[in-house]
C-alpha cells in the first residue's frame, strides 16, 4: 500500500501540453483531509459571519419597530386621554339628564367597574420593550372600562328616554289648569257651612262662580268614564261629567247646564266638556270642581298651574 502512488494529470486546452502530479497515498489522503478542514473552517467562517450580520439587522430592525411603536402608543395615549376626557363629559351630561328625568343619580363605583378576564398582551417584545408591553396592558384596560362605562351610559339613556316619556304622560294626564276661563272661586276645599243645608259639611271640591252657559274645559287629558244627565230637582251634583285620567286621578265637573261629551270619549286638555249651570243642589249658577287621586279627593287649587 506503501508503494502504491495516486497520479493527478491535467493538460491545457490551449497547447495541449501535459503535466502531471503524482502523490503518496499518504500525502494524497493528508492533502484532501486539510483541503476538507480548510473548507469546513471557511463554511464555518461564513455561517458565523452571516448569521452575525443578520442578527445585527435584525436588531436594528426591532429597535427601529420598537422607535415606531413608542412613537404610535405616545400617539395613542394622547387620543385615550381625548376619548376619556369625552367620557368623562357624557357621563356628566348623563348625570344632569338623570336629575331631570326624576332617577337617581350613577355613582362612581357602578361607573368605573373594572373589567374581568385575562388581557391578550404580546410580551415577547424586543429587548427593553418591556415598559410597551405595560402601556399596551394599560391601555387594553382602559379601553375595556370606557365601553363599559359608555355602554351603561347608553343604558342610562334608554332609562332616561323612558322615564322622559312616562313622566310627558304623567304630565298630560295630570289636572293642571282652571276649568273654565274667568269666574271666581265661591267656595274652597275642605269642611264648611253648606250655604242651603245650613250644616257643617266636608267640601270635596271647589264651587267656581260663572255666568250660564260659559264653557268648561278636562284639565288634562283622560277618558270619560261617567256622565249623569238624569239628576233630582236639588239634590247632589245634576248634570255632571266623571273623567278618568290614569296614573290614579279622576276630575268632575258638576251642576252643568249641557254636556259636550260622552261616555268612553277619549279628550285632552283644553276639549270643552259641558257649559256652566244650576242643575243639582245649587243656589245660582257655578262649576263645581273634584279632583281625586286613588278615590281621594285633594285641593283643586293644589292642581291648577295658571
Amino acid at each position: 500500500m506503501q508503494d502504491k502512488k495516486v497520479k493527478i494529470i491535467y493538460f491545457s486546452l490551449g497547447n495541449s501540453r501535459l503535466r502531471e502530479i503524482e502523490f503518496t497515498w499518504r500525502s494524497f489522503f493528508s492533502g484532501m483531509f486539510g483541503i476538507f478542514v480548510a473548507l469546513l473552517i471557511l463554511a464555518s467562517a461564513t455561517m458565523a459571519f452571516f448569521t452575525d450580520f443578520y442578527q445585527n439587522l435584525e436588531i436594528s430592525s426591532l429597535s427601529k419597530t420598537n422607535t415606531r411603536l413608542q412613537s404610535k402608543l405616545l400617539t395613542m395615549g394622547n387620543k385615550i386621554d381625548k376619548i376619556e376626557k369625552f367620557v368623562a363629559d357624557v357621563e356628566k351630561e348623563d348625570d344632569h339628564l338623570r336629575i331631570v328625568a326624576d332617577l337617581p343619580r350613577i355613582d362612581e363605583d357602578t361607573r368605573n367597574v373594572g373589567v374581568g378576564g385575562v388581557l391578550d398582551v404580546n410580551y415577547e417584545l424586543p429587548v427593553g420593550s418591556s415598559t410597551i408591553a405595560e402601556q399596551i396592558f394599560d391601555y387594553e384596560e382602559t379601553l375595556s372600562k370606557m365601553e363599559r362605562r359608555l355602554e351603561l351610559t347608553q343604558h342610562s339613556r334608554n332609562e332616561i328616554s323612558t322615564k322622559l316619556e312616562e313622566n310627558k304622560r304623567v304630565m298630560k294626564h295630570t289636572p293642571s289648569i282652571r276649568p273654565l276661563v274667568g269666574g271666581r272661586i265661591s267656595d274652597k276645599f275642605g269642611y264648611r257651612l253648606h250655604p242651603i243645608l245650613d250644616k257643617i259639611r266636608r267640601h270635596p271640591g271647589i264651587d267656581i262662580a260663572a255666568e250660564r252657559g260659559t264653557e268648561v274645559y278636562a284639565t288634562a287629558a283622560g277618558t270619560v268614564e261617567k256622565i249623569v244627565t238624569k239628576y233630582q230637582k236639588n239634590k247632589s251634583w245634576g248634570k255632571y261629567v266623571l273623567i278618568d285620567h290614569g296614573f290614579g286621578y279622576k276630575t268632575l265637573y258638576g251642576h252643568l247646564s249641557k254636556i259636550l261629551v260622552r261616555k268612553g270619549q277619549k279628550i285632552d286638555r283644553w276639549n270643552p266638556v259641558g257649559l256652566v249651570g244650576s242643575t243639582g243642589l245649587a243656589t245660582g249658577p257655578h262649576l263645581h270642581y273634584e279632583v281625586r287621586r286613588g278615590g281621594t279627593p285633594l285641593d283643586p287649587q293644589s292642581y291648577i298651574l295658571n
